[in-house]
């Protein structure tokens, strides 16, 4: 009996049905195709009404708005950081740098004083005064009264003296023997007159005259307007034919502090003798407390009383100013009364106090100085 017919018609009539089966049940949950993730086919919905150009102008807008938003946040930063500087920060030089016209607080501090000690007859008439103060941090002049007048130099003569000497060590003319080192130490420490004498005639090569001569080279040399050296000083230390000025005093001492009289070396060996001068007007007692150095040179002869030099303020911790402080007052009808100069000398002492104490303690505010005499 011959099956194959029948299994033929089963096979095919099973194939069909699987078929049909297959075809119902495969519909009911498709794979769905890697290119149409669910995400972007939402995202499609959603902005389905919108047109492409629609699209790109909105994200352009929303850029942009992002981009000022920054910009705007970024400008408020910055006018934030500005303001406290310019508001709560105030940089000490703004009040003691001189304005346009030359006035500055300390200046006007220092005019206040003089009036006051003219009113108390502690300068009386006749006394003509000279006050520099120059700034050595800021590199500036902070006060100029009368600075350029031409003085009376007294001892104020001999820190030229010394640096005619060094000038001519350096160059080979002049031996630094142990003489001539004591001999300076002598004219500049307790302003021996003898000693400043025998230097300017080792200077001339034992010709007093050609002595001065040299000085004088040196006084033009550095640019000193006002000083001259026209005499040795007389026995009894009347010398009334040397002249300087408070300008030429304080250039001095602002050299001196740059290390640019001679070269860094002598400059730092006369600061040194200056150091250790014995006599002091503006070396108050207030400025010995603090334990601050006064490198200075005094001068008096009758009619004049005068003090020059740096105080070395400026602390460690950079706080203070390094300053040159120039007072000069003469007097043309040279007061034969011996008192006159020892109260010049506690007017010297009672502006340097005050100038002292102003530069130390000042802030943003302007200066604050009493008039109330307690010196």
């Amino acid at each position: 009996m011959n099956f194959q017919p029948a299994i033929r018609f089963w096979a095919l009539l099973w194939a069909a049905v699987f078929l049909f089966t297959f075809s119902v049940g495969g519909q009911a949950s498709p794979t769905p195709p890697k290119s149409n993730p669910p995400a972007k086919v939402k995202k499609k919905s959603i902005n389905a009404s919108r047109p492409a150009t629609a699209k790109k102008k909105q994200i352009v807008k929303t850029r942009k708005k992002t981009k000022s938003a920054k910009t705007a946040k970024g400008k408020n930063a910055r006018r934030v950081v500005k303001k406290p500087k310019a508001e709560s920060v105030i940089p000490l030089v703004a009040t003691v740098r001189p304005a346009a016209n030359g006035d500055s607080p300390i200046h006007e501090t220092v005019e206040q004083e003089i009036q006051y000690l003219k009113n108390n007859q502690r300068l009386q008439p006749g006394d003509d005064i000279s006050v520099q103060i120059f700034d050595l941090v800021e590199n500036k002049m902070l006060v100029d009264i009368n600075g350029d007048k031409v003085r009376n130099a007294a001892s104020l003569i001999k820190p030229y003296v010394m640096l005619a000497v060094y000038e001519q060590i350096s160059r080979q003319e002049l031996n630094e023997t142990p003489d001539i080192s004591r001999q300076v130490h002598r004219m500049i420490t307790v302003s021996d007159n003898q000693a400043t004498n025998t230097l300017i005639r080792h200077l001339g090569q034992g010709d007093n005259q050609q002595g001065i001569v040299v000085v004088n080279a040196l006084v033009r040399k550095y640019g000193f307007q006002q000083t001259a050296v026209r005499e040795l000083i007389p026995d009894g230390g009347k010398t009334y034919a040397n002249r300087t000025s408070a300008a030429d005093a304080t250039l001095f001492f602002k050299l001196l502090y740059e290390q640019k009289l001679v070269n860094p070396h002598y400059s730092q060996k006369m600061t040194d003798i200056l150091l250790k001068n014995v006599h002091d007007r503006i070396e108050t007692h207030q400025i010995k407390q603090d334990g601050v150095a006064v490198a200075d040179k005094t001068g008096y002869v009758r009619g004049l009383n005068a003090d020059c030099g740096i105080v070395y303020q400026k602390n460690q911790q950079g706080k203070g100013h390094d300053y040159v402080l120039s007072i000069f007052i003469e007097n043309k009808n040279r007061p034969a009364d011996g008192s006159w100069g020892r109260r010049k000398s506690a007017v010297i002492r009672y502006l340097s106090d005050r100038i002292y104490h102003n530069l130390k303690t000042c802030t943003a505010k302007v200066f604050n100085l009493s008039l109330k005499d307690n010196s």
